[in-house]
């Protein structure tokens, strides 16, 4: 009997028709999330980038998408794929995609499959030097990632290596959490139909002052959060439901004992917490301590860990300060306008759909940052991709290189670019381009929707691109720079306005178009002025007093008008603009980073920049990279990787 019942049992079975996989659309309208989907597209041998399209068109975030697809497929040459595409679909989101691909372990990328891959999709030589580093584990995806990145927005290369070392080097300790990093909860959320993290907006009860110091943790809501929808009458949690106002009631406590000692002091939480429709995402945090947080000097990030990875997809760097007792909203920049209204800060990565998990952190971490010198190395490698190794360097290489140099020069004060006007040019006896004064008898002022700085100051200097020019020392303007509302993630300190001046009615104007107040007695920032050297500065003034944000602030030569200086927050006679052929705004970098570009700046010291070269790593991709008796470094011995040329 029972063998008879096996045999219907099987028949039953072999009668039952398996369904056969269609597509990404039709697995993401049954419900499954996109790394379900991603699987089973793995699964049926989907070409990686079309399925990063395909998720894209489906309506999953650009930055999710490429991280789901580089986790599942995982090979060098997909990670590459996956990024370039990504890259293509959203050039302004480049420095999203590659930090998001960069916290990925294991691409299976070292510098053989690097020289493969360079071999099979450029059908050329590899160039014979290429970058002076080992790649380990831990660096391969961002190494991959910024190679096929800067192919597409070479323009974009500084931010992109910005955002891979914030990406790889994150805060050291958690402030709060929301859900559990590494698990995908059952429901697709957590909670249950009451308190829920999908389609919700969450507000923390009255009662809780203590973030959730460990994201690795079971997570219920109910137990700390409460649904808006909750029909309590409790005064205090009514009016917490109004997106940027928040009250807590706390019971005083005695001991702390049982508190982490690296969390006892961290007063700064997650108080309230809105999934809605579409873009309107935001979070909502409290500051329940005496003093006020500035949330960069601190180094407060968010990390956003997409449908149960254990590694972030978004690290999005919090900046501005919160006053105590008050709130700080971050919303998505495309959300409703009654979410941006009441935001502080709008970003692009805002990204979490009910099985995300949130981690706020905070602290310095002074680790070396591992894979900074890698990054860099890709960058430069990612420069004239398409030479075929035979020629000399080009001038755009040589070029990008000394910004690279600049960028992190190895002096005792460790800087960064921040802003320029003009163009530095390198004096190498190649270089035949006309070495101009930055603009003559004339005064510039920025246009008013530019967000970030340039950063390039060795880009060629075209003044309509981002100026408009007015009469000789026309300062009628001077100091009232328009407000304006920036929705790109990196917002900069600004130079806004430029007079060359004559009878020494020289000034130069800032804006502030950072999210919070800047005190230069705190932060150091200065200004570096080229006139016929080049090479080296002839001036260098530092910046003294401080700036709101949306504020200006205005510096002018000690003997200008006094009707210029009168406007000006600092004069000096090192002012001289008559001459100068670029003017560049730096920052002494946060002691957060300081390891990462001590790193970079060894290395380029170090090595002669005009032989930059991978070095193999003792493990090689099977199939993929060169035989033993091929090395890399050397010319082209033939194979079936050979190129055809």
């Amino acid at each position: 009997m029972k063998l008879f019942l096996l045999m219907g049992l099987f028949c039953i079975n072999a009668l039952t028709p398996t369904f056969a996989y269609k597509d990404i659309k039709t697995d993401l309208n049954s419900g499954l999330l996109p790394v379900e989907a991603a699987k089973n597209a793995h699964d049926n041998d989907e070409n990686s980038a079309q399925v990063v399209q395909e998720l894209v068109d489906n309506n999953v975030d650009v930055v999710k998408a490429v991280q789901t697809v580089a986790k599942e497929w995982s090979t060098c040459d997909d990670t590459y794929a996956s990024v370039r595409k990504a890259v293509q679909i959203s050039p302004d989101r480049a420095d999203e995609i590659v930090a998001a691909v960069a916290t990925i372990r294991g691409c299976q990328c070292n510098a053989q499959s690097f020289w493969a891959r360079s071999r099979l999709e450029q059908r050329l030589r590899p160039r014979i030097q290429r970058a002076l580093v080992e790649i380990s584990s831990s660096c391969s995806c961002a190494s991959a990632g910024i190679e096929a990145a800067i192919e597409i927005v070479p323009s974009q290369a500084e931010d992109m290596i910005d955002a891979i070392i914030v990406a790889k080097n994150r805060a050291a300790r958690t402030a709060d959490s929301i859900g559990q990093i590494g698990v995908i909860p059952e429901n697709k959320f957590w909670g249950d139909s009451q308190v829920k993290t999908k389609d919700t907006n969450l507000i923390r009860n009255t009662d809780i002052c203590k973030g959730d110091h460990d994201e690795h943790d079971d997570f219920e809501p109910a137990q700390t959060w409460g649904s808006h929808t909750n029909s309590s009458t409790n005064p205090v949690f009514v009016a917490n439901k109004k997106l940027g106002q928040h009250e807590l009631i706390c019971k005083q406590e005695d001991d702390e004992d049982d508190e982490e000692e690296e969390n006892k002091d961290e007063k700064l939480i997650i108080s309230q917490y809105i999934e809605g429709s579409g873009n309107n995402q935001a979070l909502e945090l409290y500051n329940g301590s005496n003093k006020r947080i500035d949330l960069l000097l601190n180094n407060y990030q968010l990390e956003i860990f997409f449908h149960g990875y254990e590694f972030p997809g978004e690290v999005i760097q919090l900046k501005g300060i919160v006053q105590p007792q008050t709130t700080f909203v971050v919303s998505d920049a495309n959300a409703a306008a009654d979410i941006t209204s009441v935001a502080n800060q709008k970003v692009n990565g805002l990204i979490f759909k009910g099985a995300d998990a949130v981690v706020l952190k905070a602290g310095i971490n002074n680790n070396p940052c591992e894979c900074s010198v890698s990054t860099v190395a890709s960058a430069i490698n990612g420069i004239d991709k398409d030479s075929n190794g035979e020629e000399p360097v080009s001038q755009t290489k040589q070029d990008f290189i000394k910004r690279i140099e600049q960028h992190y020069e190895n002096t005792n004060i460790q800087t960064t670019i921040i802003d320029s006007i003009g163009q530095i040019l390198v004096k190498d006896g190649n270089n035949d381009k006309e070495d101009l004064p930055i603009v003559e008898d004339k005064t510039l002022r920025r246009i008013e929707n530019v967000c970030k700085g340039d950063r390039i100051e060795m880009d060629e200097f075209v003044i309509n691109k981002e100026w408009q020019t007015h009469s000789t020392d026309d300062f009628s303007d001077s100091g009232n720079y328009a407000k304006q509302d920036c929705m790109a993630s990196r917002k900069d300190l600004l130079l806004s306005e430029f007079i060359e001046g004559t009878d020494n009615n020289a000034m130069i104007e800032l804006y502030n178009g950072t999210d919070r107040p800047i005190d230069f007695n705190n932060e150091k920032y200065f200004l570096e002025i080229y006139n016929d050297d080049d090479e080296d500065p002839d001036q260098k003034i530092y910046l003294k007093g401080q700036i709101n944000n949306d504020g200006v602030f205005v510096i002018s030569h000690d003997d200008a008008d006094d009707a210029l200086k009168d406007k000006s927050q600092q004069t000096s006679g090192k002012l001289d603009l008559e001459n100068a052929r670029a003017v560049v705004l730096k920052k002494v970098v946060l002691p957060a980073y300081q390891s990462c570009y001590a790193d970079i700046a060894t290395w380029l010291i170090e090595n002669d920049r005009k032989t930059i070269a991978y070095t193999p790593s003792p493990t090689r991709d099977p199939g993929t990279g060169p035989t033993s008796d091929d090395d890399p470094r050397d010319g082209d011995d033939g194979g079936e990787l050979a190129s055809p040329n």
